[in-house]
């Protein structure tokens, strides 16, 4: 007997498995949820914590901060870090969710106060990771400097991506072992040849909701004309990425879809 496979509902199996953040992530998280700001799928932190394992990358460009909490994540997998209270108390430092922040001096940042514990010298280990949104530019440095403080190790550039990293030289930021596109989806291909461009051979590039919330399965003409823009640059870029002889790639149904690439050339 035939099996049709319910893709959300695999999904929503296999997530169930995924251990939960702890302390201050995962309030990050959750609040973030809770206001519909974009955060990663928890498959999705699962595939990139092991990526970041196995590569052991010093430098990560994030292309799409929103909030903070994939660059934060990828920063407590890199370094080996726990963002906890006092004496590793997760209550310590009162958290600030969405519903509390107004009337308290102005600040929209998450947390409340600084702790870090680490695990190991987190010196030469950068993250660069870009936000066109203003609000959520700021209320991700609030998330950075609350949670590092003097150990920060996070950049914020501002601005529209693909010029942002335009501007970007080798010369200034060096050439990044991993790259994570999680932006405008018609913009991928724009953000990927730029990626290219400050990353060396045997970088890891990946690629976050290729599969546009499933919009990408569908032909041209049963998907929404305004949305239509999309689903032709996204289609035509996972080809490109598969026919670029630079890299080897694989495309993942992973969360909203991932890809995978790693230098070749």
């Amino acid at each position: 007997m035939g099996l049709i496979m319910d893709f959300e509902r695999i999904n929503s199996f296999l997530e169930s498995y995924v251990k939960d953040d702890s302390g201050r992530l995962k309030e990050i998280y959750e609040d973030a949820e809770k206001r519909g700001v974009p955060v990663i799928r928890r498959n999705t932190k699962e595939l990139l914590r092991l990526l970041i394992l196995i590569t052991a990358p010093k430098r990560i460009l994030e292309v799409g901060t929103a909030v903070g909490y994939s660059a934060l994540f990828m920063d407590s997998i890199m370094n080996k870090r726990v963002y906890d209270g006092e004496d590793g108390d997760s209550d310590a430092g009162a958290f600030v969710g969405h519903d509390e922040r107004e009337g308290r001096d102005g600040n929209t940042g998450i947390i409340a106060e600084h702790d870090c514990r680490e695990d190991n010298d987190f010196e030469g280990r950068e993250i660069i990771t870009i936000e066109l949104d203003e609000a959520r530019a700021d209320e991700a440095e609030a998330n950075f400097d609350k949670c590092l403080g003097e150990k920060r190790n996070i950049k914020l550039l501002r601005g529209d991506a693909y010029e942002v990293m335009k501007r970007m030289t080798v010369e200034e930021y060096g050439r990044f072992d991993m790259v994570f596109i999680d932006a405008a989806k018609a913009q991928y291909g724009n953000y990927f040849e730029e990626a290219m461009r400050l990353t060396r051979k045997g970088s890891i590039i990946i690629c976050d909701n290729i599969l546009a919330g499933g919009e990408i399965l569908e032909s041209h003409f049963l998907v929404e004309k305004r949305d239509r823009t999309i689903h032709d640059r996204m289609r035509a870029f996972l080809k490109e990425l598969k026919d670029d002889e630079r890299l080897d790639t694989a495309l993942l149904s992973v969360g909203d879809g991932m890809s995978v690439s790693v230098r070749i050339m």
